[in-house]
């Protein structure tokens, strides 16, 4: 009987493991743990890096993560999801004896963190920057509830671009490492994209602080908008390949849906890719090269580089971005990416930031927060930058003994 509760037991190496940097928007919770190059992405769903914050009300107790998403399709009454945005709003999603609210499924989605978290003493958070605050203090208390303590949260925009910041300045312009870098005023375009909306932010960079200027949402370009167009894209090949339309089939549309985000993920480094679809009683096998996505998506892309450019062109800013940045989950959006790079300024390049760009710089500012040189109010206006020193570059932060006394406040910066 000594035995029973054994795999229960924290083990020594799992306990005070520090702190960890959550990138949280509409769709998913992202963990990375460690600074530096030993950063790296935490599992949060078995073996995927990412929670998906979708939850399905059909079976006993309710389902959060990938074992909803591959029900969505077949059984899209009993999902749940977009609740993060809903917070503070009177929303109910109702199936059998299930009622989730949005706070009561943030509260799910918290408690799977800390699930999946063993050992790990604290989180730092970066929301969303179309987040209100009263949003965030909503936030914040179904973490509490969860049992999850938060040491600081930041929005997005502001968390990249103190990173690179701090990064640059920090850094050295000759071999010797005794020179801090120097550098003008600039400004960068940040876009992020969830299921609820693509988001594109104006940040001011200058060397004391990191400004939020402008920000827009776009709700009817969501990434869930882009999933649709590219499901009924491949569904209509298939019709013209093999007279069979896998929309017809439960089942089938849910196979194909599954392969959507996959595809996503590793058209950008491999030439074609090939996708299975299965009926009942047929199959046939749709090979796909990111040349066919971009035109899938043209009326998509095309809509969301109008919206942006109209949105930086009454804003008479004495220079045009110096960059834009494009989160992950923006970048993996066909045909987004190459358009920017093909309608801005010739002075503005676009980047893709790698997954963990968001987690690991919300992580990295911990030290900072138990230094006090952050304010331990939600940070969505302005980040003041570490000082400059004539030493040499600056050690890079590290997440241990990151758990301070208290939780953060929620206000105005």
């Amino acid at each position: 009987m000594a035995w029973v509760n054994w795999p229960k037991k924290q083990s020594n190496n799992q306990a005070g493991r520090g702190t960890l940097g959550i990138d949280l928007n509409n769709s998913r919770m992202r963990a990375v743990e460690g600074t530096g190059n030993n950063a790296k992405l935490l599992p949060l769903d078995a073996a995927h890096p990412d929670l998906a914050l979708t939850i399905a009300l059909d079976g006993r107790q309710p389902r959060l993560g990938r074992a909803a998403i591959q029900c969505s399709r077949e059984l899209p009454h009993v999902i749940c999801s977009d609740y993060l945005a809903a917070l503070g709003e009177q929303r109910t999603w109702k199936h059998g004896r299930h009622r989730l609210t949005p706070e009561a499924a943030m509260t799910l989605g918290f408690e799977q963190l800390q699930q999946a978290a063993v050992g790990y003493e604290a989180f730092a958070i970066a929301t969303p920057a179309m987040m209100t605050l009263p949003q965030v203090l909503m936030m914040l208390k179904t973490a509490e509830k969860a049992r999850c303590k938060i040491v600081g949260t930041a929005s997005t925009p502001l968390v990249l671009a103190a990173e690179r910041a701090t990064h640059f300045i920090h850094g050295s312009n000759s071999r010797s490492g005794t020179t801090p870098r120097s550098f003008q005023s600039t400004s960068v375009l940040i876009i992020d994209a969830d299921d609820y909306a693509l988001n594109a932010t104006l940040v001011r960079i200058t060397p004391e602080e990191v400004r939020k200027l402008h920000e827009v949402n776009f709700p009817k370009l969501g990434v869930k908008l882009w999933r649709e167009k590219l499901l009924n894209s491949l569904s209509d090949r298939c019709v013209r390949v093999c007279r069979r339309d896998p929309r017809d089939s439960a089942a089938a549309e849910q196979l194909l849906f599954d392969q959507i985000d996959p595809m996503l993920d590793h058209i950008r480094t491999e030439p074609k890719l090939m996708l299975a679809v299965r009926g009942d009683h047929w199959y046939q096998d749709l090979i796909i090269s990111q040349n066919d996505l971009d035109q899938f998506c043209r009326s998509l892309w095309q809509v969301a580089v109008d919206e942006i450019r109209h949105f930086l062109s009454p804003l008479q800013e004495e220079e045009p971005p110096r960059a834009v940045w494009l989160t992950h989950d923006a970048g993996r959006l066909p045909g987004l990416a190459p358009a920017l790079h093909q309608h801005m300024s010739e002075r503005t390049s676009v980047r893709i930031l790698h997954s963990e760009a968001t987690a690991a710089a919300v992580l990295n500012l911990t030290l900072r927060w138990d230094k006090g040189e952050l304010s331990r109010n939600h940070l969505n206006q302005v980040i003041p930058l570490p000082k400059r020193t004539t030493e040499g570059s600056a050690a890079p932060p590290s997440n241990k003994n990151s758990s301070p006394s208290t939780n953060p406040q929620t206000s105005n910066s």
